[in-house]
């Protein structure tokens, strides 16, 4: 077994390089999930929603589509 520094300290080999991603910083990969999901069943009149976050976004879609079609397009290609 190897060297082992205490909690919250780098060990010597890693010292000023960067590992993984910044602390605080936040991935959005499950919002975008939900929102094309929805987009994507909005015509269904009775989907199996996977989450809450999820049904948000289909009803948001069912009564808007244009307005989430655009939403989406700009920042993701459907």
């Amino acid at each position: 077994m190897g060297f082992r520094p205490p909690k919250g300290v780098r060990p010597p080999q890693l010292e000023g390089k960067r590992t993984g991603r910044p602390r605080k910083s936040k991935n959005f990969a499950s919002a975008w999930r939900d929102a094309i999901w929805g987009f994507e069943h909005h015509d269904e009149d009775y989907a199996v929603v996977p989450n809450a976050a999820a049904w948000l976004w289909w009803t948001f879609a069912r009564y808007y589509p244009a307005v989430l079609y655009e939403f989406l397009k700009d920042f993701r290609k459907l």
